[in-house]
C-alpha cells in the first residue's frame, strides 16, 4: 500500500500535468506562433504538428517519469523528476518576460504543484517507502 506522501506525489504531480495541458490547449495558438517564428529564423519550417508532438512526447516522458517512481518505486526517477524541475526553473524568468497573462499565471501554478509534488517524495513515508521498508499502516489495525 501507499502511503500517504507518495499518494499526494500523484494528485500534485499529474495535477501540474493536467494543469499544464490545460495551459498549452488555452495558449495554442500563441505557442504555434513563437515555434513558427523561432523556427522561420532558423530557416526551419516548423508548424503546428511540431508543437502537438513535442508537448505529447513532453507529457508522455513525464507520466513514465511518474509511473516509474509512484508505482514502480525507482529512485532514479525520482532524481530525474527533481533535475527537469530544477532545469525548468532557470527558464521560469524568461516566461515572465512579456507580462503576467493567463497562461503565465497557469504556468506558475503548475510550477507551484510540481513543487509541492516533489517536496512529498522527500518525506519520512516516502524515504521509508522507496527503501522498501514499508511503515505499518496507523488505521491497519482499527
Amino acid at each position: 500500500m501507499k502511503p500517504d506522501s507518495i499518494r499526494k506525489f500523484d494528485l500534485f504531480y499529474l495535477g501540474s500535468l493536467a494543469i499544464s495541458a490545460a495551459g498549452f490547449i488555452i495558449g495554442y495558438d500563441a505557442v504555434t506562433a513563437q515555434i513558427a517564428g523561432e523556427g522561420a529564423a532558423q530557416g526551419l519550417a516548423l508548424g503546428p504538428g511540431w508543437a502537438i508532438g513535442a508537448f505529447v512526447i513532453g507529457i508522455a516522458i513525464n507520466l513514465l517519469l511518474w509511473w516509474l517512481t509512484s508505482a514502480k518505486r525507482i529512485a532514479i526517477a525520482k532524481w530525474i523528476i527533481v533535475l527537469f524541475f530544477l532545469l525548468g526553473l532557470f527558464s521560469l524568468p524568461g516566461t515572465f518576460a512579456g507580462g503576467l497573462t493567463m497562461l503565465e499565471v497557469l504556468s506558475l501554478v503548475a510550477v507551484a504543484a510540481q513543487a509541492v509534488a516533489i517536496w512529498f517524495l522527500f518525506r519520512p513515508d516516502a524515504k521509508a517507502w522507496f527503501a522498501g521498508s514499508e511503515p505499518a499502516d496507523p488505521q491497519t489495525f482499527d
